[in-house]
């Protein structure tokens, strides 16, 4: 007992308030050690790592019609009498990378034929060959079908009642150049091509009012895509 009282003396307990002190010592020694500790793992450690990329190109489709010009487009024969038809090819090719459909319109405008005007007894009024001309189209296999025998059994593809009473404005002749799949379209996939035969008929119910007369016919091509169309 007399020793534990003379040890006192000699070293006596520090004081209560310097507990609190001495705690936030030994826990901020213990927060440094454990952050180097933390350190030393981060600046040690071995990590795997593996890295890849790819690209890759979009491009967009063409749709591309034209009319071939291998051989004109020009009806043969000419100088035409009442009873008489004449006839031209013509080829319509897909140059484009999509399949397209395509239609086609026409419309007539009269021409001043460089013949010599007839002298006519009694004298006949002007008539105009857009009243009177009728045209049929027909898709052959080649620009050598189209003659009046290479048409003789085909059935031609111009809508119905069209080819008479030629317009002086636009008129769909086949399929219909609105957007979207019509009645009477034609398809063409990409790099294919088709001949079409225009075929010109003269009736042989011409009067004298239609000699020396003369008509220029023109085409119009519409096409379009038909993906997704």
């Amino acid at each position: 007992m007399m020793d534990d009282l003379l040890q006192e003396m000699i070293d006596p307990a520090p004081a209560h308030h310097d507990a609190p002190r001495r705690r936030r010592l030994w826990t901020t020694v213990a927060i440094v050690g454990l952050a180097a500790i933390g350190a030393t793992t981060l600046t040690t450690s071995a990590i795997f790592t593996d890295n890849d990329a790819t690209s890759a190109a979009i491009e967009s489709g063409t749709v591309d019609l034209e009319i071939g010009d291998a051989v004109p487009f020009a009806f043969s024969p000419q100088n035409l009498a009442p009873g008489d038809s004449t006839y031209t090819p013509l080829q319509v090719q897909s140059n484009g990378s999509l399949e397209l459909r395509y239609a086609v319109s026409y419309f007539a405008t009269p021409v001043t034929d460089p013949g010599t005007d007839p002298v006519l007894d009694p004298p006949a009024t002007p008539g105009d060959l857009r009243d009177i001309l009728a045209l049929s189209v027909f898709p052959v296999g080649s620009e050598t079908g189209c003659t009046a025998a290479g048409v003789a059994a085909l059935t031609p593809i111009n809508n119905t009642g069209v080819g008479e009473d030629w317009p002086g404005t636009a008129t769909a002749l086949v399929g219909q150049p609105t957007v979207g799949a019509q009645t009477g379209d034609r398809a063409l996939a990409a790099g294919a091509s088709e001949w079409l035969c225009f075929r010109v008929d003269f009736p042989l119910e011409a009067d004298n009012a239609y000699q020396d007369s003369a008509v220029e016919l023109d085409l119009i091509f519409n096409a379009e895509q038909t993906a997704n169309n």
